[in-house]
């Protein structure tokens, strides 16, 4: 019952990684001689439903909580880096972990840069929102206008409004 109401994956590692312990990962990893590209194991406890979703590795699973420490030490031991990093790493709401990705040249092609902006928008992250906006990578206003809307998110509404009411008024 106790498990239940925290609500979170209780399996070990992952409690490592979401408090971004970094000593004690690495000593759990080498100790259980646990392969750092494993995935991990779902869980009944965890209530997050984008975790739900589909099985995470480490690297994924580290960027959702934006263990910036587990997640440099992850990237020093070669695990893959893919473009579903980025949306991790929106749920972490965490820019120096955008920034990881940036630097190490992490593809954002047009429908992970599209995920990110509708996925931003859905969390309110207003920064992290505008940061991919102002890439500017493709056009996306209909898409960002759309989901603005529809997600109620008030701080980029008023910020587009003018923008918004155009279109509108266009159909």
């Amino acid at each position: 019952e106790k498990k239940r109401k925290i609500g979170e994956n209780d399996d070990e590692i992952c409690k490592l990684i979401r408090n971004d312990l970094v000593v004690d990962f690495i000593k759990y990893v080498n100790k259980n001689n646990y392969p750092l590209s494993s995935q991990i194991k779902k869980s009944t406890y965890e209530t997050n439903s984008y975790l739900n979703h589909q099985k995470q590795t480490l690297s994924e699973y580290a960027a959702f909580f934006g263990s910036i420490q587990i997640f440099n030490y992850l990237i020093h031991n070669n695990i893959e880096l893919t473009s579903s990093l980025w949306i991790y790493a929106i749920h972490s709401n965490n820019p120096e972990l955008i920034h990881i990705l940036e630097n190490n040249q992490i593809r954002l092609d047009k429908e992970t840069y599209e995920a990110c902006i509708i996925e931003s928008i859905k969390c309110h992250y207003f920064e992290i929102s505008k940061y991919f906006i102002n890439m500017n990578l493709v056009d996306t206003n209909q898409i960002v206008n759309f989901k603005i809307l529809q997600k109620y998110n008030l701080v980029l509404l008023n910020e587009k409004i003018d923008e918004i009411l155009e279109e509108i008024e266009e159909y």
